[in-house]
């Protein structure tokens, strides 16, 4: 038989069993120990009997009167305890009744002589019923027993009664009161309805849990709005994310990129292809060791949280210039910061290709001349400014050309100024050929007008002569004008190199144009060097 694991069963049914138990096991200890003192006892009544009777039985037998002797022997077996009896008495007085058993087993009483001390007279023999005394012997203890049973059950159903309605009942109704609770579901988790006295144990425990339940349902419930908070944040965050125009990824400790936004997947991506090239973030642009360092430098550097930069790259057969925001990543409600968030590196990067475009466009026409595309004079100027500087500090020498057009003039008046310009032009483009070099400057200083600069570790005036009267070769070469009319023009060039000949720009200029007006007095087409006055 399988019995219910519910403690208000389980509980109540174990006192029962426990006490019946004891119960029993009292009961027979009581028993055998009580059985032998009950025959003592009757054994003893027995005994008193025969000394009661003893007084008229000592007469009896000293009279030698069978009828007295007869009514005491009659009269002892009346009781029940007595089932035979004897009485000796003088002249061989012998009466007898009822069951004589073993003598052995007989109560005899001596019978003395009434006047004289230390003379029998006879002798009464009581013979105990010893079936009688067994069994009243017995069913006393039975009965005895059976009370002890009874009082037991009786006592251990009153406890269990009881066990019951304080204990178990209570702790069954909390019980199923407590599985109605889904923490899941805070709505559910009320509070917890035991009627029991608030001052014994059940109602305090009852107390405490409602009193846990209550801030439990306020945890719970604070989370919940907290997380449904985070997670419409984080939703919308995602969406930012996700939706941004802007590429956004996040770089770890070794600059190797660990999220992304489509955008940015976009921006780095070539045609037919859905993966970024590499996930090492400074390999995706052009200067990788730059673009370390500057990463380094940014971890680094904790008073300069985030940096900006306009970078160029080339993805597949495209150039952009994206402007990157460089941002360490802080967590703001935390005092301290991981090593591993102060490694974290996030990059917002834009593209301003467009942007940029305009801003070359802008400046290029702002610096240089709308017809040869060469330096104007106000930036060549600060160029130049720039290039003596950087000789000078460098103990370099800058070589100076200064180009006037020779017969210029005419083809002006003579063709128009659509033809001067043409003339103009083809002449820079040949400037531009011979001075290529990244520090080479190319100036239309006004009019027919040029100047010409290059940077010189070493000064051979020798070569420079050879390449001054290659220029003036070059220029000379006709220029067509139409499809079927040339022209041709010459130069007249005055040379000055620095520092040797000055470190002062203004000077420089001067003495150039100085010994150009020199060349163009004495013949024009040639080159002359600065010479120090004698």
């Amino acid at each position: 038989m399988k019995i219910s694991q519910n403690l208000y069963v389980r509980v109540p049914l174990a006192i029962a069993i426990v006490a019946v138990l004891v119960a029993l096991v009292s009961s027979t200890l009581s028993y055998y120990a009580g059985l032998q003192e009950k025959k003592d006892t009757n054994y003893l009544l027995v005994k008193q009997l025969a000394q009661t009777m003893a007084k008229t039985a000592t007469i009896s037998a000293y009279l030698n009167d069978r009828e007295l002797g007869q009514e005491i022997i009659s009269g002892l077996l009346s009781n029940d305890l007595v089932q035979g009896a004897r009485l000796y008495g003088e002249g061989e007085m012998s009466i007898s009744s009822g069951v004589l058993n073993n003598p052995q087993d007989g109560i005899v009483i001596q019978l003395i002589h009434p006047f004289i001390d230390d003379t029998l007279v006879g002798t009464l023999t009581l013979y105990p019923n010893n079936n009688y005394i067994q069994q009243q012997v017995e069913n006393s203890l039975k009965k005895e027993v059976a009370l002890i049973l009874i009082q037991s059950i009786i006592i251990a159903f009153f406890v269990s009664l009881i066990v019951h309605r304080w204990l178990t009942r209570p702790i069954q109704k909390l019980t199923d009161s407590f599985t109605t609770i889904n923490p899941s579901i805070p709505k559910t988790m009320r509070m917890l309805l035991v009627k029991q006295g608030a001052k014994n144990e059940i109602g305090k425990l009852t107390k405490g849990i409602n009193s846990l339940m209550h801030e439990l349902h306020l945890t719970i419930s604070n989370e919940r709005a907290l997380r449904e908070k985070t997670q419409e944040l984080e939703r919308k965050f995602r969406l930012i994310f996700e939706q941004a125009s802007a590429g956004i990824c996040l770089l770890d400790e070794k600059n190797t990129i660990t999220t992304f936004n489509p955008a940015f997947l976009q921006y780095f991506s070539v045609a037919g292809q859905t993966d970024l090239a590499s996930l090492h973030f400074p390999t995706l642009l052009n200067n990788v060791d730059k673009l370390e360092e500057l990463l380094l430098s940014i971890r680094a550097d904790k008073t300069r949280p985030q940096v900006t930069l306009d970078i160029e790259c080339r993805i597949g057969n495209k150039t952009l210039w994206l402007h990157c925001l460089f941002a360490k990543l802080t967590e703001q409600r935390s005092n301290e910061r991981s090593s591993e968030q102060g490694n974290l590196v996030e990059v917002i990067i834009h593209d301003v290709t467009e942007r940029a475009e305009r801003e070359f466009q802008t400046r290029f026409e702002a610096d240089h001349d709308p017809l040869t595309h060469l330096l104007n004079r106000r930036s060549g100027d600060k160029k130049l400014d720039n290039a003596l500087l950087y000789c000078l500090e460098n103990q370099q020498s800058l070589m100076l050309m200064m180009i006037d057009l020779d017969k210029f003039k005419p083809v002006n008046d003579t063709y128009g100024h659509e033809a001067g310009d043409k003339v103009l032009i083809a002449t820079a483009k040949r400037l531009k050929a011979h001075f290529n070099l990244a520090t080479d400057l190319c100036i239309r200083w006004g009019g027919d007008e040029f100047i010409v600069a290059r940077q010189l570790t070493n000064f051979d005036q020798e070569l420079m002569l050879e390449q001054a009267n290659k220029i003036l070769a070059e220029i000379e070469q006709p220029i067509y004008i139409s499809n079927d009319m040339q022209c041709q023009v010459g130069a007249s060039i005055g040379i000055v190199v620095a520092p040797k000949d000055g470190k002062v720009l203004h000077e420089l200029m001067v003495k150039a144009d100085d010994m150009m007006y020199q060349v163009k007095a004495s013949g024009r087409g040639q080159v002359a060097f600065y010479q120090k006055p004698s």
